[in-house]
């Protein structure tokens, strides 16, 4: 199977879909599985590694954003099902009924972008893009309509910054990754400059960029992004992936980023019948589910090339990190396809 594995990735570098991939598996307490192939850098001779820091896009609305509002939750701070606006009173357009903050979470607000048109918020600055976010409707009525959209995860973030009084680069370095020991974790920018340890994924010029155009243009000019920003590895991302498989759980005292009542709701999906399956900020099915996973997963991906999966039934988990430089969905699904065989290694 692991020779399925380095098929899989050296096909994908010959096709021109990725340039190099990391990945990482386990369970709860061990890494069982540790592989890397390829390059960091297209075009250099930078080796792709378990260390390599990359940018992993929307994986950060996961790791980052729903991580930091469950701990909020933890604290008192906020109540998932009150309206999003008792948080953001300042968000002026006019809604059609109270959008709940597990709405947001869950892509069901009703916010969406038109196809083939510029983004509402979307503006030349970062404060421009964070003052536009709340001056639109929502395209559908709340619960109705289930559209992926980041604009989402921007309200979200500035919601954690509303209730902990810290920026969400601040939060998320102070309550996650310091307390999990993530060292090679950060949002905005990475952590080294190291050029040997950074990576360039698609839609960058150069390494230790964020792809995302609205997260690039939000960490730049002073602001936070709660829809992508994070740069990490995927050996730091395996030790998120284990405190996940503990209930929220980690370190030698047993320590918790949240109670077991908390982590249910990252691992409960709220959907409305007929949706794809979601929890708060995870996925919990779609057709890019590992069929070697229990109906308890929750996963997520990233644009440029980033999936991380935990099968809380079966205490099992899978980061594969690529630097995605091709056909989009051909990637997204040779990432689960990997899962699948890493899970299967694993039984």
């Amino acid at each position: 199977m692991a020779t399925t594995i380095e098929n899989i990735i050296g096909n994908a570098i010959s096709d021109g879909v990725i340039h190099g991939a990391a990945i990482v598996g386990g369970d709860n307490a061990r890494v069982i599985f540790r592989h890397s192939q390829g390059l960091a850098v297209g075009g250099t001779d930078i080796a792709m590694t378990t260390r390599t820091i990359i940018d992993i896009a929307s994986v950060s609305k996961a790791v980052a954003t729903a991580t930091a509002l469950a701990i909020c939750h933890d604290r008192g701070l906020i109540d998932f099902d009150a309206p999003f606006t008792e948080y953001l009173p300042e968000f002026r357009a006019e809604l059609p009924a109270p959008i709940r903050v597990r709405d947001l979470a869950m892509h069901i607000s009703g916010f969406g972008h038109r196809a083939g048109e510029r983004r509402q918020y979307d503006a030349p600055t970062g404060p421009e893009i964070m003052d536009n976010i709340l001056a639109f409707s929502p395209l559908y009525r709340p619960g109705t309509h289930f559209e992926y959209a980041c604009w989402n995860f921007l309200l979200l973030g500035r919601i954690v910054e509303r209730l902990s009084g810290r920026s969400l680069v601040a939060f998320c370095q102070d309550e996650i990754f310091a307390p999990l020991a993530m060292h090679d974790s950060s949002m905005g920018q990475p952590v080294s400059d190291d050029p040997q340890r950074l990576a360039q994924t698609e839609g960058c010029s150069a390494p230790g960029q964020i792809s995302d155009f609205i997260a690039r243009r939000v960490f730049r000019d002073g602001g936070c992004a709660g829809n992508a920003g994070v740069f990490s590895s995927a050996d730091d991302l395996a030790i998120f992936c284990q405190c996940l498989l503990n209930h929220g759980c980690y370190g030698k005292e047993n320590k918790a980023l949240f109670s077991t009542a908390t982590f249910a709701e990252l691992t409960t999906n709220r959907m409305p019948d007929g949706m794809p399956k979601r929890s708060f900020g995870w996925v919990m099915a779609d057709q890019y589910k590992p069929q070697n996973s229990s109906a308890k997963i929750i996963y997520h991906s990233g644009w440029s090339g980033q999936s991380i999966f935990a099968d809380i039934a079966k205490k099992r988990f899978v980061v594969v990190l690529t630097t995605r430089c091709g056909d989009y969905d051909r990637a997204k699904q040779e990432r689960t396809d990997i899962a699948d065989e890493v899970f299967a290694l694993m039984r």
